[in-house]
């Protein structure tokens, strides 16, 4: 049997492999033949000649390295090269039992490219050395070289290149970059950059702020702190006493990125000095900063006083803050006082007084009551008479006005009200004092002294009680207005008032025949209209008069003999109207309309019949109102109840002149007369009608009517569509009475 000769294979199939420390290697061993089961003991050895066998095998795993079957052949698995690994292997097999096989390769290790320190972002501080860090290791031996923003970097005195780094002398702020740091390897062909990004820090400078601050109390203030530098520094706020970060305390808030400090409702507490740091990379730098908190005036004491009339007083007031408030200053003390020293003092220095103190940071006041002591006084107690009549109780009043309050006693006669009588009573005994009477006869009338007495001094008043009557005869009356029905009568009051005012005023009238047992009475109360009405006309009467107090009336005196006028027309009618002008123009607020109201006047003995209304337009001509020619218009009201009428379909911003006549059989009145201006613009007008509006009870009559037939409409929908309803229901009972007769004949 003739066999191709047999050859091993190693994969990858140089004679010499380069790698690099810190890599995964795999090498394959197969045997190139197609017999392959003539193929036998196919092993991998190390290059000191020991087998290499599976991960199991503790010699392979000390060594780092072991082999796996794989189709055709044997794989060498190194899983982290060393560089103890380095050397030659050899991969052996035997052939059919007799020829032995064998392939080597060699393996060789160098150290890749390591950036042991070379920090991607680097800050040099400015106008300092700096050694911008690359430091590179690799075997065999890197070559490295510099490049600036992608350019070769050219050395010189500012960039000098050591073994680990580039130097920089005296960096500025032109020096920022991005700076790649190159590595090579020549033998192996390895090539690394590593790019730094430099950055050329500034210390942080404070600029301009004031060393003074000045708070409010209670007020919410801020403090900058401005400062520049690279990169953008953080501020911090220290408050010195106590050494306190103020962006931990509460009231206090600080802002690391602007310096911005902010103090709510400052306190006293906050007064001192407080520090602004900042920092950066590159540096710090700090500025202290005094407050002073403005505190706010108080009043610490305002004390209320009393003291004497014609005595000295001193109210002083004593006040706190910071600065002091501008009074008078005690430097004792932390404390403001002032004082107000008034001499001689006066009942009308009596009151309230008010302390203020003011400084920058705002005003303070307190209200401080000075009182006036001074003896009773009855200056203000008015009554100094009192009237009684027939057992009527009457009250005496004492007011004693004194600091402090007096007590008050009642005399009579000389004597202290002791004893009980029950005729007199006493109520309060000061500063008011009552003393009831009720006078039973002659004695208890006289004169009445109340006494007030305090610690400086006493007062009395007397008040005299007279016994009241009522009034003498009426001086005169005079009948002023006369008609055929009504007379207006004035009075000249008695010439005795009896000790109190008059209240009312009566006649006594009686035909001239007749005997005053028949007479009639009348009474007025004072200042009212004093009219007699329902008088006979061309009647003889006898009249006389009396006026009348708390007590009683008078005597009749001022008696008149009088005939009464015989029937004629009516008094002129009075025109009630608002709101006229200068010229005594009426102002209408309506523009086409005008209510008419007018009382009811004397009908001199004949019923008044009708009232007759006539309005016209009318202009001043040489201050004389002229009627335009047929444009008159005449209304007649034929029931003498009317007293209002409304003008209607007038024109707008238009004169009229209004006359108003009462009828009575025997003729008309004279007219009553106005003239009246309609409003501007345009009011709905008002239909026309001559006849009287529609009474309430008509328009109510209407209204149920109306009701009535709807309710009668629904009643019959419901009776044909639903069979229900008022009327079906009638007509059902009906239906059912007829049929139970029927049912009763049948069973009958």
């Amino acid at each position: 049997i003739v066999l191709s000769n047999p050859e091993l294979k190693i994969k990858p199939s140089q004679p010499v492999l380069n790698r690099a420390i810190g890599q995964s290697m795999l090498l394959s061993c197969q045997v190139d033949t197609k017999e392959k089961n003539l193929v036998s003991k196919l092993e991998w050895h190390d290059p000191t000649g020991h087998v290499i066998r599976d991960h199991t095998d503790r010699y392979s795993a000390l060594a780092g390295m072991h082999t796996e079957d794989m189709p055709d052949g044997l794989a060498l698995m190194i899983p982290v090269l060393q560089t103890r690994h380095e050397g030659t292997y050899n991969c052996s097999a035997k052939y059919a039992n007799t020829e032995d096989l064998s392939k080597t390769v060699l393996i060789r290790t160098f150290v890749a490219i390591t950036w042991e320190d070379a920090p991607e972002d680097q800050n040099p501080i400015i106008n300092q050395d700096y050694k911008v860090r690359c430091k590179v290791s690799a075997n065999p031996a890197p070559l490295v070289n510099w490049l600036r923003n992608g350019e070769q970097l050219q050395t010189d005195n500012h960039f000098v290149v050591d073994t680990d780094g580039l130097i920089i002398k005296k960096a500025t702020e032109e020096d920022d970059g991005v700076y790649t740091c190159r590595a090579i390897v020549i033998d192996t062909g390895e090539l690394a950059e590593r790019n730094i990004h430099v950055q050329v820090h500034t210390p942080p400078k404070i600029g301009d702020m004031k060393r003074d601050e000045k708070f409010t109390e209670g007020e919410t203030h801020s403090i900058q702190c401005l400062a520049h530098g690279k990169p953008a520094p953080k501020f911090t706020w220290i408050k010195m006493s106590t050494s306190a970060d103020l962006s931990k305390e509460d009231r206090f808030t600080v802002d690391e990125n602007t310096g911005m400090l902010t103090v709510r409702g400052a306190t006293k507490d906050d007064h001192g000095n407080y520090k602004c740091v900042v920092k950066n990379e590159a540096g710090t730098d700090e500025r202290v900063v005094n407050i002073t908190v403005v505190l706010k005036p108080r009043i610490v004491t305002l004390k209320n006083i009393s003291v004497p009339t014609d005595k000295n007083a001193k109210l002083s007031c004593s006040a706190s803050g910071r600065p002091l408030p501008t009074v008078h200053l005690d430097p004792s003390k932390e404390e403001t006082i002032g004082s107000l020293i008034i001499s001689s003092i006066l009942r009308t220095d009596d009151g309230l007084y008010e302390c203020i103190a003011s400084n920058m940071g705002g005003t303070a006041t307190k209200m401080g009551h000075l009182t006036v002591e001074f003896a009773p006084s009855f200056a203000n107690t008015p009554m100094h008479e009192a009237w009684s009549w027939h057992d009527n109780p009457v009250n005496l009043t004492c007011l004693a006005e004194s600091i402090p309050n007096a007590t008050i006693t009642w005399y009579s006669k000389g004597n202290e009200l002791l004893r009980p009588d029950p005729n007199i009573q006493t109520f309060g005994n000061g500063p008011i004092s009552t003393l009831r009477i009720t006078p039973r006869n002659i004695k208890y009338y006289g004169y009445y002294k109340c006494k007030a007495q305090n610690t400086h001094g006493v007062a009395e008043h007397k008040i005299e009680l007279k016994e009241a009557k009522p009034p003498s005869e009426i001086f005169q009356a005079k009948l002023e207005v006369i008609t055929a029905t009504t007379i207006t009568f004035s009075f000249v009051g008695p010439a005795e008032s009896g000790g109190l005012p008059t209240t009312h005023y009566a006649v006594q009238y009686k035909k001239s025949h007749l005997d005053w047992n028949f007479a009639q009475n009348k009474t007025w109360p004072v200042d009212s209209p004093y009219i007699l009405e329902g008088l006979e006309p061309q009647t003889v009467y006898d009249f006389r008069f009396a006026a009348q107090n708390d007590v009683g009336f008078g005597n009749w005196a001022a008696s008149h003999h009088h005939t009464m006028p015989k029937r004629s027309y009516p008094e002129e009618p009075r025109i009630l109207s608002t709101r006229q002008t200068d010229d005594d123009v009426i102002l209408s607020p309506y523009s086409d309309h005008y209510q008419l109201t007018w009382k009811v006047p004397a009908d001199n003995g004949e019923p008044i019949d009708q009232y007759t209304i006539k309005f016209c337009p009318v202009r001043k001509v040489d201050d004389i109102w002229t009627e335009s020619e047929n444009q008159c218009d005449t209304k007649d009201l034929s029931s003498s109840e009317h007293t209002l009428f409304e003008l209607r379909n007038l024109h707008a911003d238009t004169h009229y002149k209004i006359e108003l006549r009462a009828r009575n059989k025997i003729g008309y009145s004279t007219p009553g007369e106005i003239i009246i201006k309609t409003a501007r613009g345009a009011d709905p007008p008002v239909p026309a009608s001559d006849g009287p509006a529609l009474s309430s009870g008509a328009i109510v009559s209407i209204v149920v009517a109306s009701l009535f037939v709807i309710l009668i409409f629904i009643d019959l929908s419901c009776y044909f569509v639903n069979h229900t309803g008022l009327l079906w229901v009638i007509c059902e009972k009906t239906r059912s009475r007829s049929k139970t007769s029927d049912e009763d004949a049948k069973l009958g």
